[in-house]
This record gives structure tokens, C-alpha cells and sequence, in this order.
């Protein structure tokens, strides 16, 4: 039986026009729900004004996530893959074709725990996870433990709506967990006001990166203090 994938989407990769022509050829749009998801801003970014865009956090507040079904299904180990390679290039559009990783950031699965996926196709997803070089360097706070297993899945609950806190109706998620600015000496993440001083220091367009998402539903329990602290949008 096809297998119903989608795509758990926590920041660009819904709104950026560079990720278009993936959206385009690999998403139904109209599908798009909310979810909850743990995330936060974390990951500090050069190509961004060395501001912070979103990451997989274990044990945070739930979010406000968006999730979208892929328009191709998932009949072989080789579908998943496909559409896996499609998202990282989207991710990362410089990269050579085929890849799933960087040494910032991956793409890892999501199985859901009410439906049976093949065992066939879990091992394929291991066995290609581990032929990618640097794939799973995201890193957790100590007490979070591992966000993505050696099998390439991804440590986190399985998304619910928000309007009826009903789980998914999908059967796989792929989703990009991008690795965190966390500090060494007290193991933790950037908090509110580092988060909007790094962007109040930036170019006023690398701000936009969190109006955006707020614009297009994606939330984080930090929004409220960050918002305070930031600069007023520029129109």
C-alpha cells in the first residue's frame, strides 16, 4: 500500500520564493494545516546577518508548525529518498544533487506511531542515512538527549492539529532539524534578547525572517518577548 508522506515545515521553506519551484512540483499547497511542534530560534545563521532561524528544541514549549502533504506517495524506499534529496536541495540549493545532510542540518523522518510502516523501508531509510557524511550533527542540551537516532528518525512527538488536537492524518513526515547556537559553559540556548538584539544589529531585511513566519502561522513560545524587544517592522 502508498504510503501518505508530507512535510513538517518550521520556518523559509514555506515562504521563501527561492523554495518555490520545490513547493510547486512537490507539495499540495492547499493541504497545508497547522501542528504542534517543539521549536524556537536557535540556529545562528551567516547567510541570514548571523541572526538565529529555527531549530528542533526536545523539550521546549510546543510551537506553531505547519505540515503539507507531498503530491507523489511513498511506495518504495526509493520514493522516500527521492523526496528527502527534493527537500534538502530545496534547503540547501547550492548543494550537489543526492545529498540529505551538512555539517549544520539534515533531513530526518518522522513515523506515524498509529499507522504500520514497512520494517523494509525503516531499514532502507537507516542504511542510506548512514552513507551520508555528516548526517545527525544537531545538537541538544544535555538534558534533551538525541534529536535524530543513528535510523535517521526523528526524536520527537508526532505533530497534532491545533484546531482539533487530532494527530496527523499522514503516515511519514520528513522534516529539516537544523543544528543550534548552544553555549559550552552553561549548556543552553540564545534567549529573547540575544535573539532580537542579533537582528536589531542586522540589515532590516534578515528581521523579516521572523515577521514572516509570523505572518504565515509558524510561532514559538519565545514571540511575545522577542517581538517586544525588536525594532518596529519596516513596511
Amino acid at each position: 500500500m502508498p504510503l501518505n508522506a508530507g512535510v513538517l515545515i518550521i520556518g523559509s521553506l514555506l515562504w521563501d520564493e527561492r523554495r518555490g519551484p520545490w513547493r510547486e512540483a512537490r507539495l499540495d499547497m492547499i493541504s497545508a494545516q497547522n501542528a504542534t511542534a517543539p521549536i524556537r530560534y536557535g540556529r545562528l545563521s551567516e547567510s541570514r546577518g548571523n541572526t538565529y532561524t529555527m531549530v528542533f528544541s526536545r523539550l521546549c514549549e510546543a510551537g506553531h508548525a505547519k505540515v503539507l502533504r507531498c503530491t507523489h506517495s511513498v511506495s518504495t524506499a526509493a520514493d522516500l529518498i527521492t523526496e528527502a534529496e527534493a527537500l534538502w536541495k530545496a534547503e540547501q540549493p547550492s548543494v550537489d544533487p543526492g545529498r540529505i545532510a551538512a555539517d549544520w542540518g539534515c533531513v530526518a523522518l518522522l513515523c506515524n506511531p498509529d499507522r504500520k510502516v514497512p520494517e523494509d523501508l525503516l531499514k532502507a531509510w537507516a542504511d542510506r542515512v548512514e552513507r551520508e557524511p555528516n548526517y545527525g550533527r544537531v545538537s541538544q542540551t544535555q538534558e534533551e538527549g538525541r534529536l535524530i537516532g543513528k535510523d535517521g528518525l526523528l526524536q520527537i512527538a508526532w505533530p497534532r492539529l491545533l484546531e482539533s488536537d487530532m494527530p496527523v492524518q499522514l503516515d511519514l513526515l520528513l522534516a529539516t532539524a537544523n543544528d543550534p547556537e548552544i553555549t559550552a559553559t552553561s549548556p543552553s540556548y540564545p534567549d529573547p534578547v540575544t535573539i532580537a538584539n542579533a537582528w536589531n544589529a542586522a540589515a532590516n531585511r534578515h528581521a523579516e525572517y521572523f515577521w514572516k513566519n509570523l505572518d504565515n502561522g509558524i510561532r514559538t513560545f519565545q514571540d511575545d518577548e522577542i517581538r517586544a524587544r525588536l525594532r518596529a517592522r519596516e513596511r
